[in-house]
């Protein structure tokens, strides 16, 4: 189980992300989210949670609290994709570079 702070800081900056985004406060209650957040955090640890947090609001038209806390593997699953079509499309840069200059 994780610890208190960790989920609460989770919430935290689920909420500092919606503000920015809609300059409101999201309207769940942080003390039943918070067992969402011990579950995301035991899987994917806090910073892993954050990283995916910030991939979410970048990516999603509208991003909402329990679709990431029900959705976080498909999120993960798409950002996995995403890097690693930007690491194929890098590496065809290059051989097509080296082709036509060679």
């Amino acid at each position: 189980m994780a610890e208190r702070k960790d989920r609460m800081a989770l919430l935290s900056r689920y909420a500092k992300l919606y503000a920015q985004r809609y300059e409101a406060r999201p309207k769940h209650n942080i003390n039943k989210e918070q067992w969402a957040a011990d579950g995301l955090i035991e899987s994917y640890s806090l910073p892993g949670c954050y990283d995916l947090l910030d991939y979410y609001f970048e990516a999603s038209p509208s991003p909402s609290w329990g679709y990431f806390a029900n959705y976080a593997e498909k999120i993960l699953q798409a950002k996995e994709q995403v890097e690693e079509d930007k690491r194929e499309r890098a590496e065809r840069r290059k051989m097509a570079k080296e082709w036509l200059n060679g």
